[in-house]
């Protein structure tokens, strides 16, 4: 018993835990380089660098690490069947790739999405003056269809 539990330790678990090491290094290493990347487009575009958009590091260390630590621990209890950490590998590849996207995007289309956002949001707290201005476009035409012609 004793040597199928140092088997199950030396031939899996260890091999998992250097595997999600592995892991874990790649993805904060993205997570530099597009922390990097996100400065010199903010000072490229003007922006001033803040510690608001610091914390978007942070929060977004969150969102990657929370799903990545349960993957890790069901991975950990499915190394006794399976030969590597497949669970946290995938969540460490797609984390990777969404850094790689961001990093890819352009200083330009960022600021695009931006104005896009920033016009989204003034339509959604304007929406009452802008639905009054369609009724009186839409009655303002039906009312001079509807006038009598004097010819």
């Amino acid at each position: 018993m004793e040597e199928a539990i140092r088997y199950l330790l030396q031939e899996h678990l260890y091999h998992h835990i250097v595997i999600i090491c592995l892991c874990v290094g790649g993805m904060l290493f993205s997570m530099l380089i597009d922390l990097i990347f996100g400065i010199k487009k903010a000072r490229i575009l003007g922006q001033v660098t803040t510690s608001t958009g610091y914390k978007k590091t942070c929060d977004k260390g969150k969102k990657y690490f929370t799903p990545f630590a349960v993957l890790m621990c069901i991975d950990i209890i499915a190394s006794v069947i399976l030969p590597a950490p497949f669970f946290a590998m995938i969540w460490a590849a797609w984390c990777i790739f969404c850094e790689f996207k961001s990093v890819r995007e352009k200083s330009w289309t960022k600021e695009e999405l931006r104005k896009a956002e920033r016009t989204m949001n003034i339509v959604i707290e304007n929406k009452e003056d802008i639905a009054e201005l369609m009724a009186k476009l839409v009655l303002g035409e039906s009312k001079k269809i509807n006038e009598p012609t004097n010819d």
